[in-house]
């Protein structure tokens, strides 16, 4: 994500965490290639062609959706400590939504054009999701992917009304507490679909991690903060192993709980060495192109990229069909990205900016980052 200047925020570049760019530019990769080289051609019949061992290879590439989990914890609590309620709310609906509404545009056209199962769309489609909470009004996401949206805004909203009622950045690790004590009620004695769904009881684990990684960075270590994070850690595996059987259930074949377990660990390890050296590490242009194309990439890829390999690949063959697919996304993203992203933010920055002085507001404590 690129610099965030929200309705007088203040930002440095030297805020920036450069590792982290690097981190979200991966976790898309690793997304994309799980997609394209695996999960396409085992479930729901999206791609013609199968990769074989190389698919077996990178069986547990949805993980990296954990990693962007990880990652918002820890960036979304660090950025809120900078604004308040109606800043944040605004800085998150402009970060977000002009790639979505390209992203998802594209893929629209696209699968109207093919027009064929499982690729099958119209405008009524197209206007649920621009909601970008389209099961709600009835209606499937226009990619797969974008459920994991949909956890994100949730994990804002519920960050806004801790802003809005002052919990948060004050009493924040009181905050995590309670949730993650929540999240282990829920997980391992209750079971609560709506519990699990409206306080992200499943994913949680993921977001308080990252945030106590970030409170313990910048503020300093304390018994309650080394607790919580420890017992955030410990409530990713159970995650993880969650996705391990919900994997079982759809494809009918999955890595074993040792294999998720390892891979998880070193997720985890990963993003810690990123959160904590990140900000001795200059973000240049390069990396500040690839963490900002990471976005647009993630949404971007799936289902267009299905329909360009099954198109290609009788052509020139399923791996110069990948490497296209590959290739196109990138691109794709990077115009986003380049074009897109920054006049829509300052379009909704302008939209919504002028309504700040007749709503309630916080005082924020700690200046923003850059994001």
């Amino acid at each position: 994500m690129r610099d965030d200047h929200s309705m007088g925020s203040p930002t440095r570049a030297s805020d920036r965490n450069g590792l982290l760019d690097l981190l979200r530019f991966g976790a898309a990769l690793m997304v994309t290639a799980y997609h394209f080289l695996y999960r396409g051609a085992r479930e729901g019949g999206y791609l013609d062609h199968a990769y074989g061992a190389t698919g077996d290879a990178v069986t547990l590439g949805y993980l990296g959706v954990n990693l962007f989990f990880l990652i918002s914890g820890f960036v979304i609590i660090w950025s809120a400590s900078g604004r308040d309620w109606y800043a944040f709310s605004v800085s998150r609906l402009a970060r977000l939504y002009p790639a979505h509404l390209a992203a998802m545009t594209i893929t629209f056209l696209i699968m109207a054009w093919w027009a064929e199962p499982p690729f099958l769309t119209d405008v009524s489609h197209w206007l649920a999701n621009l909601t970008m909470l389209a099961p709600m009004f009835g209606s499937a996401f226009m990619d797969g992917a974008y459920w994991s949206i949909v956890i994100e805004l949730i994990f804002y909203f519920w960050v806004a009304v801790g802003l809005f009622t002052g919990l948060l950045p004050r009493h924040t690790d009181r905050v995590v507490a309670a949730w993650l004590a929540l999240i282990v009620a829920n997980n391992l004695l209750i079971g609560s679909r709506p519990v699990e769904l409206i306080l992200l009881t499943e994913y949680g684990a993921y977001f308080a991690l990252g945030a106590m990684v970030w409170r313990i960075s910048s503020l300093g270590a304390s018994n309650l903060r080394l607790f919580l994070a420890g017992l955030a850690l410990v409530m990713t595996f159970h995650a993880a192993e969650v996705q391990r059987l919900d994997v079982i259930s759809r494809l009918g074949e999955a890595s074993t709980p040792g294999m998720v377990a390892l891979a998880n660990a070193g997720l985890v390890a990963v993003f810690l060495l990123a959160a904590i050296l990140g900000r001795h590490v200059r973000a240049g242009p390069w990396i500040l192109a690839l963490g900002g194309i990471s976005y647009p990439l993630y949404l971007v890829h799936q289902n267009s990229g299905y329909i360009l390999i099954n198109l290609t690949a009788p052509v020139i063959g399923k791996w110069s069909a990948f490497a296209l697919a590959i290739l196109l996304s990138l691109a794709v993203s990077w115009w986003i990205y380049r074009q897109v992203e920054p006049g829509g933010r300052r379009l909704i920055r302008a939209l919504f900016s002028p309504a700040a002085r007749f709503l309630p507001r916080t005082l924020p404590r700690y200046p923003a980052p850059a994001e």
